[in-house]
């Protein structure tokens, strides 16, 4: 393909009847991304991101919770926790944000392909719409941005990583803004910690000049009183 700047850019496709709980059944380790606001070229280093499915979802309608982890070169780490969303009518199509943000604010996470059995997928920030002589792409600030492949294994597949690179091209990215990330030496957990999920022993205040109240006083109408007391009751309120 080639693009002559301002041309405009193709619109490209997602994946169509997603398997979510496969797509987050385990860790995505990044071996290749552009540049954005949230992930500087100096935090190229041992990149990966989890996802896992929420019993119950958040009072923004988020499902999924997501973590995402970088270093840089010397070891410093970056990141931190997310919430996502999937669109109900394109399942491919998800948006991201702080827990505490409203969906519309949300930024897009287009999984353009992905291959379970092969172990890749390739993420974008939503439609790419800058274009140039080698393609489209998004913007580099927080949202409408990024492009990621991510892979299964932490163990760079340079054969793999060409093949998700040729779909990126197929669908009219720019692959100039792919930046390798490197996976060696890295000390993360190859497993996810368990989170406990576990109610608060002590009585607490919802309001600051309101009853004391525990968990148990929260299970007995979970419905009503989960809203303000989730974060202290997290097994009773399904959080976890």
């Amino acid at each position: 393909l080639s693009y002559a700047r301002g041309e405009a850019c193709q619109e490209v496709t997602t994946v169509q009847d997603l398997d979510l709980e496969a797509y987050v059944s385990k860790r995505w380790y990044v071996h290749q991304q552009a540049v954005t606001e949230y992930s500087p070229l100096e935090w190229n280093y041992c990149t990966y991101a989890e996802y896992a499915i929420r019993n119950r979802q958040t009072f923004w309608g988020y499902r999924v919770d997501v973590t995402n982890y970088a270093e840089d070169v010397n070891g410093t780490e970056f990141g931190g926790p997310l919430c996502a969303a999937q669109n109900r009518r394109e399942s491919g199509k998800l948006s991201v944000a702080p827990c505490f943000l409203p969906r519309f604010i949300a930024g897009p996470y287009w999984i353009i392909a992905y291959d379970e059995a092969e172990g890749y997928a390739l993420v974008s920030g939503g439609q790419p719409t800058i274009s140039g002589p080698n393609g489209c792409r998004t913007g580099d600030g927080i949202n409408n941005s990024g492009l990621w492949i991510f892979s299964r294994s932490p163990d760079r597949n340079e054969t793999l990583i060409d093949q998700v690179r040729g779909i990126a091209e197929d669908q009219g990215f720019d692959l100039g803004v792919l930046n390798d990330v490197l996976q060696v030496n890295c000390t993360y957990d190859e497993e996810p910690p368990e989170v406990p999920c576990e109610d608060s022993d002590e009585s607490f205040r919802v309001f600051r000049f309101g009853p004391s109240i525990d968990c148990d006083y929260v299970a007995r109408n979970p419905g009503h009183r989960c809203w303000l007391s989730r974060g202290n009751c997290p097994a009773t309120c399904n959080e976890c």
